[in-house]
């Protein structure tokens, strides 16, 4: 099933759930979906998408933006980067890293991450 399908499907089920959950669980919920509209309405909804596939490849592992020779090289595309994307994945010499961007403090970080293992909502 492609996005465009699949999206109302998940708001939809968004809003049942609603109806019987707790006042906390309702305010889950509802940052739930509205993240769905932030993804469609800041032009992510393809990025999306090719993450949601990446995510069902059979390599069983988290996509990577980028990967780099040296942590130098890879701290140079962090310093140079307008907006570093917060919680993206990079491979430095072969190795995981984080991608942390904290846009308040201008603070920049990659931290070596253990692996690229996918994480279940189970």
């Amino acid at each position: 099933m492609n996005m465009h399908e699949l999206l109302p499907q998940v708001r939809e089920l968004l809003v049942r759930l609603r109806t019987s959950a707790s006042s906390e669980e309702k305010e889950l919920l509802a940052v739930a979906y509205f993240a769905l509209d932030f993804i469609e309405v800041t032009g992510n909804f393809y990025p999306f998408e090719a993450f949601l596939q990446s995510w069902n490849s059979p390599e069983g592992t988290l996509p990577t933006l980028a990967s780099f020779g040296s942590r130098e090289e890879a701290e140079t595309w962090l310093k140079e980067h307008p907006e570093p994307p917060h919680g993206a994945y990079v491979l430095v010499s072969g190795q995981p890293y984080a991608v942390f961007y904290f846009r308040h403090l201008d603070k920049r970080l990659l931290l070596p991450t253990p692996s690229l293992e996918k994480r279940t909502l189970e």
